[in-house]
């Protein structure tokens, strides 16, 4: 299913080889700034006191800090700068590019965990950003020589990519270790399709997420001493979302596009769920309720860690799947999509059915006290 083949001008270099160190050095300066970072954090959220704060809707009986997202950011520069110490090509004008829009996103998400804006405002901070990156050359293509042969629909379509990966990331962040660990997921995989693709930059770059992500599961797995916010949610959704870009301008076919679909695909479908949802039941799409995928399966009996476990399975072997898919294998693209349609099926029928008030038939288990916590 490759509607197009070979390499873009504006896809970034490939070819050269990275030893073993320079891989290990990137994810560990990552990982271990995060680990030192992240108690830092924490102390000084605790002493301004910003962080969650109990309530009906969260299972936390303390406040906890919600700005842990800092310690990612500044775990994931770390180790991007590593990998320009080793003078990898493309690395300084990949940062140039991505410098801009990813500090607005980062000045996003800061600002609305200590001011708690409205998602309006948020959204227009990013689709500037996206807007900004896609115009800069960060841009998704699809395959399709009729959307990716115009300049305005690859530019309009990037940009409401990036928005729906850095949101998904967002929405999915209401549990301990989600976001952490599903990110943590895609990126290890994106690393996997570097290494096949021979993109050492896109490699470091993907090391560097998964490394900061590892570091902040120390403090964020249940139960999590800390939570990483908008910060940090934001952050890793648009760093996930310009990878994806670059892999589709490396190579812009059809199995490349629905690889990193799939490699992404846990954040999106809980996204796409909660917009269904919600326009289902006829409410503003904005308005945060608590039926995401992790709330259901909570609902079910499943615990805290047991809810957690099952998403990170459900993401890996997507995540798999897009690999597979990547490199032109038909039958992991056919399951895949198998498997997305039966699991959105699936949830927007239970979702619907215990909102409605048919929680009988949806869900014996239902009721609105048994959630875990959730910001979104």
């Amino acid at each position: 299913m490759c509607a197009v083949s070979g390499e873009r001008r504006d896809s970034p270099p490939t070819g050269e080889n990275l030893a073993g160190f320079e891989v290990w050095t990137t994810f560990f300066t990552a990982f271990v700034a995060v680990v030192v970072v992240t108690p830092i954090v924490r102390k000084y959220a605790l002493r301004w006191k910003l962080g969650d704060k109990p309530n009906g809707r969260k299972i936390h009986t303390a406040n906890i800090p919600h700005i842990g997202g800092i310690a990612i950011v500044v775990g994931t520069l770390l180790g991007l700068f590593a990998a320009q110490v080793f003078a990898v090509a493309g690395a300084e004008s990949l940062s140039a590019k991505v410098l801009l829009p990813v500090t607005l996103i980062v000045g996003l998400g800061l600002t609305d965990d200590i001011k708690n804006l409205k998602a309006r405002r948020k959204l227009t901070v990013q689709v500037i950003a996206s807007l900004v990156l896609a115009m800069l050359g960060v841009r998704l293509y699809i395959g399709l020589p009729v959307f990716d042969g115009s300049l305005i629909l690859v530019v309009a379509l990037s940009a409401f990519y990036l928005v729906g990966i850095s949101s998904s990331v967002n929405l999915i962040d209401g549990h301990d270790g989600l976001a952490a660990g599903t990110s943590l997921i895609s990126a290890v995989a994106f690393a996997v399709l570097a290494v096949t693709t021979n993109a050492p930059w896109l490699l470091l770059l993907s090391l560097s997420v998964a490394g900061a992500c590892l570091g902040f599961l120390i403090y964020n797995f249940p139960p999590g001493r800390i939570f990483m916010g908008d910060t940090g949610s934001m952050f890793l959704g648009v760093m996930l979302g310009i990878v994806a870009c670059y892999f589709t301008m490396m190579q812009p076919t059809i199995n490349t596009f629905v690889a990193v679909c799939f490699v992404l695909s846990i954040p999106m479908i809980d996204s796409c769920l909660a917009i269904v949802r919600r326009l289902s039941l006829r409410r503003p799409v904005f308005q945060a309720d608590c039926l995401h995928i992790h709330h259901i399966l909570a609902s079910f009996g499943f615990s805290t860690r047991e809810t957690l476990f099952i998403l990170y399975g459900m993401q890996a072997v997507m995540a798999f799947l897009g690999i597979l898919v990547m490199k032109g294998f038909t039958v992991p693209l056919v399951l895949g999509l198998i498997i997305l349609a039966l699991t959105f099926y699936t949830f927007i029928r239970i979702m619907v059915a215990a909102e409605s008030g048919e929680r009988e038939t949806a869900s014996p288990k239902f009721s609105p006290g048994s959630f875990p916590s959730l910001e979104k």
